[in-house]
């Protein structure tokens, strides 16, 4: 198999702005990081095709663009603020949107990264939130009044049995592991707790992203989001190796 990575470079926050830029930061550490992972060799069992960025648009011109650079190979998308999934879900167009993250993303606005979750749902899409800590009043009583949307536990994903789309939102890691975010939390994954999530979907994935990261002076930080998503890319092959894809 083979990945088909895109970067989406939209930063639409007016606090700690800066994700737009993480597609660059990353793509430069990737060199940097062993590719043999969790007995996964990517260079021989799994690589990507880099396809570039996209630069910001209305998010329909975005659904469209990902629907024609996004036609060949598994999807690895790197933003960008979180509301770059939106359009890629839209795109895409699974059974079932998950989504690893600090903050639920439910807020009754306009799409931005405070309610890109809440749109997903409200659009039709079994929408399954993992590792969410901070929430506001507004979003709790929503996500507890409306059966569209779901505060996962580890055995609820590995109960979903239909293609997935995952969201991983680097503030789903604990603050003192990945503080290079918008909004760091307390209280949070740990990166083995992250992988164990992936693997729990990985069987059923059929596009991943990757948002929210902030690259900072401190490059350690962009290796630790390198390293999960080189790990993310070993559990999908892992998964479709062993169901003879």
């Amino acid at each position: 198999m083979h990945f088909s990575l895109l970067g989406i470079c939209l930063d639409r926050k007016r606090f700690r702005r800066g994700s737009h830029n993480a597609p660059y930061e990353l793509r430069n550490v990737f060199s940097q990081l062993e590719t043999f992972i969790n007995g996964v060799d990517l260079q021989t069992h799994g690589w990507f095709r880099d396809l570039g960025n996209i630069l910001p648009k209305k998010y329909e011109e975005m659904v469209q663009e990902i629907k024609i650079k996004l036609q060949d190979g598994f999807p690895i998308i790197l933003g960008g603020d979180h509301s770059i999934t939106y359009p890629a879900v839209k795109a895409i167009e699974p059974k079932v949107f998950v989504t690893f993250d600090a903050h639920p993303d439910c807020e009754n606005e306009n799409l931005c990264f405070l309610s890109v979750s809440r749109k997903i749902a409200e659009d039709g899409f079994k929408t399954y939130i993992y590792g969410a800590r901070c929430f506001s009043k507004a979003e709790w009583d929503f996500i507890n009044n409306d059966d569209r949307v779901k505060i996962a536990t580890l055995e609820d994903l590995k109960a979903i049995n239909e293609p997935t789309y995952l969201s991983i939102d680097f503030d789903v890691l604990d603050s003192s592991i990945m503080p290079a975010v918008a909004i760091p939390e307390p209280n949070g994954l740990t990166f083995n707790q992250v992988l164990e999530g992936i693997r729990a979907l990985a069987k059923n994935l059929m596009a991943v992203d990757f948002v929210e990261f902030l690259p900072t002076d401190n490059v350690s930080y962009t290796l630790i989001a390198g390293k999960l998503i080189y790990s993310t890319l070993a559990e999908i092959v892992k998964a479709k190796l062993s169901n003879g894809r």
